[in-house]
């Protein structure tokens, strides 16, 4: 079967520069999670790159948490009635926690977008993390895909 053709797209927020990521490894573990999910053909994600102060208020309004966050998800699941492609849906990604954990964990911010931008797509894919084991599960394959483009991953947090 063929790999999915996913189309990324990016928009930053103007209070924040747009980061740099590495796209060639970040759409390697994307397609490769999609394909193992099931999803050949087009597809799409939009990725909005938010700083905290975003972050709190749609946290707030979305899930009732007015703290700052790493990645929210908001699947879609549609498909574009003009060429077919399926709507995997947004993430709202926080480059002011990226950098903060980036820099506490002595990797680069890229890497650290990386995560939340594949952690976000398993959260699209049905993974869950709100229990234990389910975090353990995610986390374990959150590590396989970024080992395989050279990141490296800790356990999961606690």
């Amino acid at each position: 079967m063929k790999p999915p053709r996913l189309t990324i797209t990016q928009t930053c927020d103007a209070k924040i520069s747009c980061p740099r990521l590495a796209m060639t490894r970040l759409r390697q573990i994307l397609v490769q999670a999609l394909g193992e999910h099931g999803i050949h053909g087009r597809c799409a994600l939009s990725i909005r790159y938010i700083d905290d102060a975003t972050a709190r208020t749609l946290h707030a309004d979305h899930f009732d948490d007015p703290t700052t966050t790493d990645v929210m998800t908001f699947p879609d699941g549609g498909y574009d009635p003009a060429n077919g492609t399926l709507l995997l849906g947004d993430l709202a990604v926080c480059v002011d926690v990226a950098r903060r954990e980036a820099s506490l964990r002595m990797r680069p911010v890229g890497d650290e977008l990386t995560l939340y931008i594949l952690h976000g797509v398993l959260h699209l894919l049905g993974y869950d993390d709100r229990t234990a084991a389910k975090r353990r599960v995610m986390w374990q394959r959150q590590r396989e895909l970024l080992a395989s483009v050279g990141i490296t991953l800790e356990a999961e947090p606690s």
